[in-house]
């Protein structure tokens, strides 16, 4: 940066970027005075989950390329399909640096045809300064043609961005926030808000007040949550104990100074709501695993789960991001207690059966290999593949492809989409080699193999997706492990299009959080109340969502079901007269197989479902009728 934004000398023994550097560079273009904010990310393996923080549309990027290792084709397809699964049609220049040094080029035709937010490609060294004044030239240029350089701010919106581009203060909670605004002429609630989702675009703040669990400070400075959080992940501490950390192990990491005690638990909270690490839950209360942390060996249990003996199933990627398989361990971490997890894969337990799911960087692969009782392995791979296809909803344009091995044949792979065409078409068999060998194979067994019943073809699915059940989950956000074992539960209902789970994890990015909760509780069929100590001694949980979710049970607009998790007196409480689950009341976590409650608890929700969709579908027949 030195080199490109302040024209300084080369300087040898600089060090890397490490971690993140952000950097106010002015210009001037076409007479106006413009500032970029240059965000120079570190290149560490261990960062690349992290990149999510920032990788935004409406951006220009610089892919900086070296080639000293001679990976450069590889590098450069990685991020550039990175950079247009977060950033969309962003513009992007292509820096192919240290080209004294070590020499080296591109496909560039072949790059630019695949990946059309490429701009340019330049060739720069900084020890001569090579290209320097080229980049610069480009970067202005591409800038000056950003959609959104230009859209008008009111007056005050200036100030407001100044003042908060240059606090001292490292976090604001909202109401300092909109007391700056007021204070520098902007009075309405609403235009406070838009105004910090758009800062936040433009990296002068953070702003999460789409999340409930980070409420209470909400307007950032980049700098102190970046620094915070990767001197969290290269913590030599945290890497001993293989990625598990307590809330108060955290002051032996932080300056306690710059993120004083009050702070730690809410960058952990910043942390779980991009899926980089989870809390083990009411058995190690305080206590979290970074999965991006844990060791790299594959345990020896792997080796139990042979091919031939399970349903496998693949994902192939043309680019396999870093991230992904510790995100997917996040997501699912109710279902490893107690089971081998490393950085690439995880064996998960559910109603009987194990899986064993790993994937791999270099191959782009993932593979899922489910052992256990016939019925329960389809089951399992429906909650493995819901998860993965969120992940995947999240990663734009991404867009792996879902194979399905042939179970005599299993190194034999058929792409899920290929089957489905043929179910479509009528095509009932078709032919595959496997070797010196042709298989005859059947589109129906091969696709009963892997999904639970529910209809395939997307007009069907459609149809059935509009009729689901909308579940509304209200619970206090200590219980929040408790949640996620019930998640696993929830999502075959899911697969299958009988329900429509929502619960505040799902609220979008610049989502107002209480609106959305309001309007997702007024919408719901089902309101399932968790119900803990914490629950009833939540202020929100028992005087806004309880009330509410009672009110419109009493009118019969929705049902409520309270789920009785973790003991608690609540035989006093207004919902005390209604059917709780599990049987009898009995707390989730008293039950001597947790499987088992949460099986009576799913049973529970499913008959009630079927009665609203049945309900619904008499009278919508009836309605026909008349």
């Amino acid at each position: 940066m030195d080199c490109l934004v302040h024209k300084k000398p080369f300087d040898p023994n600089k060090k890397k970027t490490e971690g993140i550097q952000i950097t106010a560079w002015p210009l001037e273009l076409n007479g106006e005075e413009v500032r970029l904010h240059v965000w120079d990310f570190g290149g560490q393996e261990i960062m690349h989950a992290t990149h999510q923080f920032f990788l935004t549309e409406r951006s220009l990027y610089l892919l900086v390329l070296n080639g000293r290792e001679g990976g450069e084709d590889a590098d450069a397809d990685y991020w550039l399909r990175l950079i247009e699964s977060f950033g969309g049609n962003s513009p992007v220049i292509v820096v192919l640096n240290k080209i004294k040094q070590h020499p080296f080029d591109l496909n560039r035709r072949a790059l630019q045809q695949k990946y059309v937010g490429i701009r340019e490609f330049v060739p720069t060294d900084c020890e001569d300064g090579t290209g320097i004044e080229k980049l610069r030239r480009a970067i202005e240029r591409e800038t000056d043609r950003l959609e959104d350089l230009r859209v008008k701010f009111p007056t005050a919106w200036f100030a407001i961005k100044d003042r908060l581009a240059g606090m001292q203060t490292n976090y604001l909670d909202f109401d300092e926030y909109r007391k700056e605004c007021e204070q520098l002429g902007e009075r309405e609630a609403e235009a406070q808000e838009r105004l910090a989702g758009f800062l936040h675009s433009l990296g002068v703040v953070l702003n999460f007040r789409d999340d409930p669990r980070l409420t209470d400070t909400h307007v950032l400075n980049p700098v102190w949550v970046t620094s915070g959080v990767y001197t969290v992940l290269n913590s030599h501490k945290l890497a001993e104990q293989d990625g598990q950390i307590s809330v108060s192990e955290m002051g032996g990491i932080l300056d306690k100074q710059t993120y004083p005690i009050k702070m730690h638990g809410f960058l952990l909270d910043l942390m779980r709501k991009f899926d980089l690490c989870f809390a083990f839950g009411d058995d190690q209360p305080g206590r979290y695993l970074i999965p991006e942390l844990l060791d790299k060996q594959e345990p020896q249990e792997t080796a139990e789960f042979v091919p031939e003996e399970c349903l496998n199933f693949q994902y192939h990627y043309p680019v396999l991001p870093e991230g992904l398989i510790p995100r997917f361990i996040v997501r699912t971490h109710a279902m490893s207690t107690g089971l081998p997890r490393w950085r690439s894969g995880v064996i998960l337990q559910f109603e009987g059966c194990q899986a064993l799911v790993k994937g791999d960087v270099h191959e782009r692969k993932v593979w899922i290999f489910v052992a256990g009782p016939v019925r329960g392995q389809r089951n399992l791979l429906a909650i493995i593949r819901n998860d993965f296809e969120r992940i995947h909803s999240d990663i734009k344009k991404l867009q792996p492809q879902a194979m399905v091995p042939v179970p005599s044949h299993p190194k034999v792979v058929v792409p899920y989409e290929k089957l489905l065409k043929f179910e479509d078409k009528g095509i009932p068999e078709f032919h595959e080699q496997a070797g010196d060998d042709v298989l005859t194979l059947s589109v129906r067994e091969l696709l009963n193999g892997v999904d639970i019943e529910r209809p395939r073809k997307r007009d069907e699915l459609l149809a059935r997706t509009d009729g689901a059940v909308t579940l509304f989950i209200s619970y206090a956000y200590k219980d929040e492990s408790l949640r996620a074992e019930l998640d696993a539960h929830l999502k075959l209902m899911q697969r299958t299009g009988l329900v429509q789970k929502w619960d505040d994890r799902l609220l979008t990015a610049g989502e107002e959080w209480r609106r959305g909760i309001d309007e997702n509780l007024q919408r719901a069929d089902i309101i399932l109340l968790l119900v803990s100590a914490d629950f009833l001694s939540s202020d929100f949980c028992w005087q806004e969502e309880m009330e509410r979710a009672l009110q419109r049970h009493q009118t019969g607009e929705a049902r409520v079901i309270p789920v009785i998790i973790r003991h608690a007196d609540w035989t006093q409480a207004k919902f005390a007269e209604l059917q709780a689950l599990p049987k009898d009341g009995k707390a989730v976590t008293l039950w001597p197989d947790r499987d088992s409650a949460w099986t009576n608890v799913a049973e529970g929700i499913r008959q009630v479902a079927e009665e609203i969709r049945s309900k619904r579908s008499r009278a919508r027949a009836s309605s026909r009728r008349q």
